[in-house]
């Protein structure tokens, strides 16, 4: 899946009066899709590892 990523100039003078300096801010977002076909213990052992703040996992079981 690709990366996406978005781009946020804003000014850097708060009053909008002197030289136009601008700051430039990246955010990228990686997914990635695993699809995993296990039993429900292996599942309950992936969903309790411990992930850095700020990482977002979303764990969704599909019926065979």
């Amino acid at each position: 899946m690709p990366t996406k990523v978005l781009h946020i100039t804003t000014r850097k003078s708060p009053c909008g009066e002197g030289t136009n300096t601008w700051d430039r801010f990246e955010l990228r977002v990686h997914k990635r899709v695993i699809n995993l076909t296990s039993s429900p213990e292996v599942v309950k052992q992936i969903t309790s590892i411990t992930i850095e703040p700020g990482v977002e996992v979303e764990v969704t079981i599909a019926d065979p």
